[in-house]
């Protein structure tokens, strides 16, 4: 069960809302659409304890909510566009880094950016266009790198960090980027 239990206004960041949650084990921030920052913290912490986890992040929620904002701000994206645009991106890296895939399809998906199905089909988000193309390239090496490893393991990070770096700073800077409201 998820409670609200306060709200809080921060300069330089606004409303915050926090919840109370049977199911969390840890402190977690939600940048939403509208601008609102969520924090969610399990049932037994103190309030002025997660008050304190909040101040601690307030340098990653204010750096992190502008980028959000400045995604949320661009014009929504053509899907004939995005097809052509991802179409011929995932093409471009795919052959730079010898993956074969089968299929691409851009959709419109509430939480996911990408995907890729056992038959190696890859799923792209139509809005992977309003991220910072670093981001945009990472959602999709990340899917061919499923074409050969269908989970997260040790070799998939490995692999995945030959090509674009460091895959997990990569993937906490996208978290930034939410899709659902």
């Amino acid at each position: 069960m998820v409670k609200i239990v306060d709200a809080w206004e921060i300069a330089g960041v606004g409303r915050v809302v926090v919840e109370v949650s049977d199911r969390a084990r840890y402190a977690r921030i939600t940048l939403k659409r509208d601008g609102t920052v969520k924090l969610t913290v399990p049932r037994m912490i103190p309030l002025e304890q997660a008050r304190q986890f909040f101040q601690s992040k307030l340098g990653w929620i204010k750096r992190h909510r502008q980028d959000f904002l400045l995604l949320d701000r661009l014009p929504t994206t053509n899907r004939a566009e995005a097809r052509r645009v991802l179409g011929g991106r995932i093409r471009e890296l795919a052959q730079a880094h010898g993956y074969q895939y089968n299929r691409v399809f851009v959709k419109s998906q509430r939480t996911l950016w990408g995907s890729c199905s056992s038959k190696n089909n890859i799923n792209l988000n139509v809005n992977l266009l309003r991220l910072p193309e670093e981001l945009r390239d990472y959602v999709i090496v990340h899917e061919l790198v499923h074409t050969r490893h269908k989970n997260h393991s040790k070799e998939f990070w490995r692999e995945l960090d030959e090509i674009v770096g460091n895959g997990k700073k990569l993937q906490r800077k996208l978290r930034a980027f939410k899709l659902s409201a």
